[in-house]
């Protein structure tokens, strides 16, 4: 899944050239210089740009979800299917393109993949419920 990720988001970053953008994991929230904001799929993205080097940087933390059988406390990140994940880096693309390249705002892509949830939502087991960023509704910030 790697691959569609760094992928997707080489195909639509290269289009800012000269500037070199990088795709970075991330454990812990970044500075307050850097952009940051979030997606409908559990998902946190910062992001900098750095004029006198032509280059930038996305950071992202992606959120998980405890496991209600093991009762680890770990939490385990969950499965992204290759349209989320083109639907999400575009839309990070977009916010990027509006922050730093005068992009008018387009609109954000929130169409989710059809399915049944075997379960309600759990609150209790989410990554994102616990550090307060899980909404019904989530938006760019």
């Amino acid at each position: 899944m790697e691959l569609v990720w760094h992928g997707e988001f080489d195909r639509l970053f290269s289009q800012y050239f000269p500037h070199m953008w990088c795709l970075v994991p991330t454990f812990y929230p970044p500075g307050d210089q850097w952009r940051t904001f979030k997606d409908s799929a559990k998902v946190r993205f910062s992001c900098q740009l750095n004029y006198a080097t032509n280059s930038g940087c996305v950071m992202f933390k992606l959120y998980g979800q405890q496991c209600q059988k093991c009762k680890t406390g770990k939490f385990e990140h969950a499965m992204w299917y290759p349209e989320e994940v083109v639907k999400v880096v575009g839309n990070v693309y977009n916010r990027v393109g509006q922050i730093y390249y005068g992009f008018v705002r387009p609109p954000l892509r929130i169409d989710r993949r059809v399915g049944k949830p075997r379960n309600q939502h759990n609150s209790e087991l989410c990554q994102a419920c616990k550090e307060g960023l899980c909404k019904e509704e989530w938006s760019f910030t």
